[in-house]
């Protein structure tokens, strides 16, 4: 019988394999994002995995969670109910206010230079964010799983930004977290990396996430990303009037708590694979 559920579960598995790309309709028009390689997006098939997910979407006042992707070799795992390893993953979120409005090249290239010039700023006042959301946030996972369980950042490192292209910026940082599960704490160090990102006019925000020691490995997975998307949508207008008035200071601010809040899905494998 389990030589059968997991013979099904393969054949699944397949079938997510060959699905490279998703759709997304966002300002009226359709996105087409492919998976990062070698990832597969998260699906209700993966019961637990996608609690979590929901958890940190529930919890993310500033954006909507498009995708979360895990490696291939979790997804067996994922489709068993059960929570992998997740070491590596992404995701994909928009922000809430400016999901519905065309950014042309032109303010795009405004906001590049914004995040660039205000990024110690940003980060400043992230921190001040950070325990009130990640309070939150504990409070929910350890509701939907009956757990003890907390998670607080004690240190982000920001990073230079290291790539940027017409449509795209990228910059990196390590996070320093730690977290509780019952009686025991567990400290971790990652690398992450986030790209802004200008998709036929519509601004996405994705994550790469891994090991302290795959810094790089966020970086080009990431870049690779982003270039697949923009090669699969139209090129944004030049000149557009969406985004005047914005607070792109509090966007970019969002943006990375959005990013923190993610963290909560590895926490918890971590947890579950130590306990």
């Amino acid at each position: 019988m389990k030589s059968n559920i997991t013979l099904a579960l393969l054949l699944l598995l397949q079938s997510l394999s060959i699905v490279t790309a998703e759709t997304f309709t966002i300002n009226g028009k359709t996105l087409t994002v492919p998976s990062p390689k070698g990832f597969v997006r998260v699906t209700d098939d993966m019961s637990a995995v996608m609690r979590l997910v929901r958890q940190q979407a529930d919890a993310d006042s500033y954006n909507d969670t498009l995708a979360y992707y895990i490696k291939e070799s979790d997804v067996l795992t994922a489709m068993e109910g059960d929570i992998p390893s997740m070491e590596k993953n992404f995701i994909l979120k928009v922000n809430k206010k400016m999901r519905n409005m065309t950014i042309g090249k032109d303010f795009f290239s405004q906001l590049k230079s914004m995040t660039k010039s205000q990024n110690q700023q940003v980060f400043e006042d992230v921190k001040a964010q950070v325990p009130k959301n990640m309070k939150n946030l504990s409070q929910g996972v350890s509701q939907e799983f009956n757990i003890d369980f907390a998670v607080n950042i004690s240190q982000m490192v920001p990073l230079e930004t290291h790539y940027e292209a017409e449509n795209a910026l990228a910059f990196s940082m390590y996070i320093n977290y730690g977290f509780s599960d019952g009686g025991e704490h567990f400290e971790e160090i990652i690398s992450a990396t986030t790209t802004f990102l200008n998709a036929s006019g519509s601004v996405l925000f994705l994550y790469g996430y891994a090991p302290k020691d795959d810094l790089q490995w966020t970086r080009d997975s990431s870049m690779n990303w982003a270039e697949s998307v923009v090669a699969s949508n139209s090129q944004p207008p030049a000149n557009s009037p969406g985004g005047r008035g914005f607070d792109w200071a509090k966007g970019s601010v969002g943006a990375i708590v959005g990013g923190l809040l993610a963290l909560i899905a590895s926490a918890v494998a971590i947890s579950r694979g130590k306990a």
